[in-house]
């Protein structure tokens, strides 16, 4: 029963990222992160760190035009240390942060995935193991 909490959860979560300002970014860490958004259906401009650039400038950029960003780094050791020099940055440039969404993902998530980009596998994979026809098949195994 808990795969399905995680897979009801983690589609909420998307939804009300869809739901939210269209205006306000997400930042991710990377291209798979970015394709991953796109694939789960995430239309609003996704930011990701790119190498080469600090992120200090990343986000100094972004308050031309935006006065809050949603913080989307993996859960990992990485995208925690990550997280945090968004978050820094962003305080630095005035501007609101939102890591929420980040939060409830590692609640639903960190015992499956690990990462952003692992999302739409996970997904595909939860409703393939709760479809009615794979719990028959399983139910008639044993």
């Amino acid at each position: 029963m808990r795969l399905k909490e995680e897979l009801e959860g983690i589609i909420d979560i998307l939804d009300k990222i869809k739901k939210e300002d269209e205006t306000i970014p997400v930042i991710v860490e990377g291209r798979k992160d970015m394709k991953a958004l796109r694939d789960l259906g995430i239309e609003r401009q996704i930011i990701r760190i790119k190498k080469g650039e600090t992120i200090f400038r990343i986000v100094e950029k972004l308050r031309e035009n935006h006065d809050k960003v949603i913080i989307l780094t993996d859960w990992d050791s990485s995208g925690a240390k990550l997280c945090y020099k968004i978050k820094k940055a962003c305080e630095s440039n005035d501007i609101e942060y939102d890591v929420e969404y980040r939060k409830q993902m590692i609640k639903f998530l960190k015992k499956e995935i690990k990462d952003v980009e692992s999302i739409p596998t996970f997904i595909k994979r939860a409703k393939r193991d709760l479809s009615p026809r794979k719990r028959n098949f399983r139910s008639r195994k044993t």
